[in-house]
């Protein structure tokens, strides 16, 4: 018999027991809906990954620091004594220094270096608005701020800032254009007590997109030499004073950023770059697949034996069928082979029912978990053919492998004794 009449007669013989072979499909339909939905989270989950940091770090930059617990690696233990270690986050953690600042400056191939200043106000306000604490920022125009009125500058001018949106209503600002000139008041306070207060002016306003990487609220953002300032007097005669956490360096251009990097941490310093970030963000959402996919593979492992049994059980049923047949003149394996498609009939039946169920699942909940988890545009399950299809091909694989004991006992039977059966 020919392969593709074996196909054929294996189709009908599994439609002549259709609920029976819907129910084992059905089976096999629960692993493949789970790894489908399991695999199109993981591939969105990915993309919006690498969006987050194309968005939010530029590739062309380094961060720096001088510390590497500040990159949450390595265990916190008590360390010998130096003028650079500063509580962060309730953590003591070495800073980096002017002299540091300096240093970096000199290696090869760095264009800039931005102080990522670490500072809280202890309010901002404007004329007819009430007070309100918020976070001072430094703007680095390699983040490339998603603009809500005005542009975002190169560099921004000395004594002017960008407000982010959540402040307008705040600050009593009718629109985020109604902003722009407008002063706002920022006073700081020295940890000795002393407080200072300094106007700015509005020269943009900034929004939150959904690919950020902050879940808090910002405060403005100040240009560097006004941040500078700001820091300064906050930390007066303290150890902190002109030093901060960490620093991001802008390369020239002329090398790339692993470069750059490896030449920072010969020079002493702990680097990390946006392949770094977007390693580390891969890595948890690989655990998290991981996590899932066994359960998955748990439902497959029970389909595979509700296939096996199945099929066992046509064997039996067909004893007189399989005698007839061999005594007709089809050989063990054409006997063999029967079994083992109609094993995989089932196994593509399931895999397309459970992939297609999936899709139709996804697709209708893509708008709300965007919504809810607020990404925006951007779609959380994404599927795609060549993973349907290899998932597909995966499953009628498993349910060929169960296939193998019920055929080959099938192929086994004597035609004598098989055609005396009842």
């Amino acid at each position: 018999m020919k392969f593709i009449d074996t196909v054929k007669r294996s189709g009908r013989n599994l439609s002549q027991a259709k609920m029976r072979t819907l129910l084992t499909a059905l089976a096999i339909a629960v692993g493949g809906f789970t790894l489908t939905l399991t695999l199109s989270a993981a591939a969105g989950a990915r993309q919006y990954a690498d969006r987050i940091i194309q968005a939010n770090i530029d590739p062309n930059s380094v961060i720096v620091a001088k510390d590497k617990n500040m990159f949450n690696e390595g265990t916190v233990k008590p360390q010998e004594y130096s003028n650079d270690l500063a509580a962060i986050y309730g953590t003591l953690l070495k800073q980096l220094s002017q002299e540091d600042v300096a240093n970096i400056k000199e290696l090869p191939h760095v264009a800039s270096v931005i102080e990522d200043f670490n500072m809280t106000a202890q309010f901002i306000t404007r004329e007819g608005a009430k007070k309100y604490t918020g976070t001072l920022q430094v703007y680095n125009p390699a983040q490339k701020p998603e603009m809500k009125a005005g542009k975002a500058p190169e560099s921004l001018p000395p004594g002017s800032v960008l407000l982010p949106e959540e402040y307008l209503p705040l600050l009593r600002f009718k629109s985020a254009e109604d902003a722009i000139g407008e002063t706002i008041t920022i006073q700081i306070r020295q940890l000795g007590g002393a407080t200072q207060a300094r106007q700015y002016k509005v020269s943009g306003v900034t929004m939150q997109p959904a690919l950020s990487l902050s879940f808090l609220p910002v405060g403005p953002y100040l240009a560097q030499e006004d941040a500078r300032q700001a820091h300064n007097f906050i930390n007066g005669e303290t150890v902190l004073a002109g030093k901060v956490p960490t620093v991001t360096v802008r390369t020239d251009g002329h090398a790339s950023a692993e470069k750059v990097k490896q030449s920072i941490i010969d020079a002493g310093y702990e680097a990390r770059t946006a392949k770094d970030a977007q390693k580390l963000l891969n890595q948890i959402i690989t655990v998290l697949q991981s996590i899932v996919l066994v359960f998955g593979l748990i439902a497959l492992i029970a389909s595979f034996f509700g296939v096996v049994n199945t099929q066992y059980i046509s064997v039996l049923e067909r004893t007189r069928e399989i005698g007839l047949m061999k005594a007709l003149g089809m050989s063990r394996g054409g006997v063999s082979r029967l079994f083992i498609v109609e094993a995989t009939w089932i196994g593509f039946i399931g895999a397309l029912l459970g992939s297609l169920v999936a899709i139709a699942v996804g697709t209708a909940l893509n708008p709300l978990i965007s919504d809810k988890l607020n990404f925006g545009d951007e779609r959380l399950l994404i599927f795609t053919v060549p993973q349907i299809a290899g998932l597909i091909i995966f499953l009628m694989l498993v349910t060929t492998l169960a296939g193998l004991l019920p055929a080959h006992k099938a192929a086994r039977l004597d035609p004598v004794e098989a055609l005396r059966s009842e």
